[in-house]
């Protein structure tokens, strides 16, 4: 690994002005206001507070409350722009009826940055070397759990091999949010301490040149194998010790989950060959390991598109010498297969493939609208023609392309140069390409081309809020029986403030500021709102984003509901500073 200097600070925004991803909200939270668990009060004047974690800058958020049983939204909150990072947004509990369960989305919304390229957005520099304050990854994989309905979603787990000699991070398992900021339990660390290595004080033996790859399943448990010890282990959950599920294997090195229940399967890059193992319910491997391609040259990494086609990255020689490949297979027939069965090559002359990620297309059945990603190393430090990020959107033609979207020497910052032979990619849950490039110890967010205006993204959070005590009932089912615009709170305030009204019907609605002498500050919102509980986070802002003096403000709403009335009303709001 190269142990190079070249910036001045951990997490760099690699452009300057406005670089946008495809942002959405993970790592949902929700908590008493000072972050206890909810106590199921609303009575008490502090609400439940949301929080969450924005993977990029968003123009706008907006939080819904639904009711768990008749999934109809109760309540809506919107707020104006926010950060990348950790965000929250409070819920009054109007609309809140006691005895009931509800749960909560967050729509995220955000203009791309292109339509016509891929783009890096956010850049890490993670090489241990001083000024920096944070230590080299040495990866060997990169994957992350994107089931919203599993507790972890949003995470990016890694594998760091490095024992500790090198001074890197420990030997174990790597863990990081949605925006690329540590995860760890060991402190100011991306690492989970209890997947430590011998080396490392742990108590877990991963053997030599371990863990290699992670791969994260259905239910968000992490896979990472020993290609060293030849074994496979998984990761049950954060706090856990990895348990070994699968052994002799010789030198596995990539591995990839599909399928839930008794249907999960993993398939092992293992030296020469590909295996596929019927893992199923079962904590360890009960049945034999099935042979499902017989390549005859070494096999980095393996996937399974929409279609249960293979997918394989193999190089003829020793690590740096190219020519290196591509290649799929279809193995819903005789095995093993063998090279000569391929249903494509795509061979790079002076290149060689590392790493898969795949896109699935709306269709989860067909491989014809997937898009399988792969990082490639060149076969020299000289070589601009392959290193990077490849892309292959055609996989069902006979004879696709790859091309290249992305390159780490096209980011200002980056150190450049060639690639590592363990370099690896994921796709988060926004479409975005996160890439764990070790020769230079760099982790890269990467947003794809968009052509509309803005991406609106919507997750769900993963707890259920039980109402014990509600503030205000408007009726049975939590439906308000008038339109009301409600007296913001706080009032007075300082930084922000939340306006509310009440809907019986949906319709059109605009929320604008005014000052005293009725010129407009900034108009809020401006659109369809839902039948039920709405609100607005005002941060005291107007509408060129520059924060207003103290003072006396007014706020007024006009609807036009979908049952043919109209609505029209003014409050006013006292900011101090």
């Amino acid at each position: 690994m190269k142990k190079l200097v070249s910036v001045l600070a951990v997490l760099i925004m690699v452009v300057s002005g406005a670089v946008f991803a495809d942002v959405f909200a993970s790592r949902i939270k929700v908590s008493n206001p000072d972050g206890s668990i909810f106590d199921g009060k609303f009575t008490d004047g502090t609400g439940l507070k949301v929080s969450y974690i924005l993977n990029d800058t968003a123009t706008s958020v907006e939080l819904k409350v639904y009711n768990a049983a008749t999934n109809v939204a109760v309540a809506s909150i919107v707020s104006s722009a926010q950060g990348r990072g950790a965000n929250s947004i409070t819920w009054t509990g109007t609309g809140a009826v006691v005895g009931q369960k509800y749960y909560v989305k967050l729509q995220a919304t955000q203009k791309p940055w292109s339509s016509e390229k891929h783009k890096a957005f956010y850049f890490q520099q993670t090489a241990d070397a001083s000024p920096l304050i944070s230590r080299g990854i040495y990866t060997r994989g990169v994957d992350i759990n994107n089931n919203m309905d599993t507790r972890g979603f949003g995470y990016w787990y890694a594998s760091c091999s490095d024992p500790g000699n090198n001074d890197g991070y420990k030997q174990g398992t790597l863990r990081y949010n949605s925006d690329g900021s540590f995860a760890g339990t060991d402190a100011d660390h991306p690492l989970l301490v209890n997947t430590f290595g011998l080396a490392n004080g742990g108590t877990f033996d991963w053997g030599g040149t371990a863990p290699w790859t992670a791969a994260v399943d259905s239910k968000g448990r992490v896979y990472q194998v020993s290609n060293g010890g030849n074994f496979v282990t998984r990761l049950d959950n954060d706090s856990a010790a990895p348990k070994i599920i699968i052994r002799n294997i010789t030198a596995p090195r990539g591995i990839y989950a599909v399928g839930e229940g008794t249907n999960l399967k993993l398939y092992i890059a293992a030296d020469t060959v590909v295996w596929r193992a019927n893992i199923g319910t079962s904590d360890t491997l009960t049945t034999p390991l099935q042979l499902i391609l017989a390549a005859g040259s070494y096999v980095r990494d393996a996937i399974i598109d929409d279609g249960g086609f293979l997918f394989a990255s193999i190089r003829t020689s020793v690590s740096g010498v190219a020519p290196g490949y591509v290649e799929r297979f279809d193995i819903s027939g005789t095995l093993p297969k063998r090279r000569a069965d391929a249903s494509f090559s795509v061979a790079h002359s002076t290149g060689l493939p590392v790493c898969f990620a795949l896109e699935h297309g709306p269709d989860r059945n067909s491989s014809a609208d997937d898009t399988v990603y792969y990082s490639i190393r060149g076969a020299s430090g000289n070589d601009t023609n392959n290193i990077g990020i490849q892309q292959i959107t055609n996989i069902d033609d006979a004879f696709p392309e790859a091309k290249r979207i992305f390159k780490s020497g096209d980011v200002p910052g980056s150190l450049g140069g060639n690639n590592n032979a363990n370099a690896d990619i994921a796709l988060d849950w926004g479409g975005n390409l996160i890439w764990f490039e070790n020769a230079n110890e760099e982790i890269f967010m990467v947003a794809p081309p968009r052509s509309a205006a803005a991406v609106t993204r919507v997750t769900k959070g993963y707890d259920t809020i039980s109402v014990s005590n509600s503030l205000s009932v408007a009726s049975g089912n939590g439906i308000p029986a008038e339109f009301v615009l409600h007296q913001n709170y706080p009032n007075p305030f300082n930084p922000s403030t939340m306006i509310s009204y009440s809907m019986p019907v949906s319709g059109k609605v605009n929320v604008t500021v005014y000052d005293l002498l009725g010129n407009v500050v900034t108009e809020l919102f401006n659109g369809d709102a839902q039948q039920g509980y709405n609100s607005i986070i005002w941060n005291a802002s107007n509408s060129l984003g520059a924060k207003v003096s103290s003072g006396m403000y007014l706020y007024r709403i006009t609807a036009q509901l979908n049952d043919g009335l109209s609505f029209a009303d003014t409050k006013r709001m006292l900011l101090l500073k």
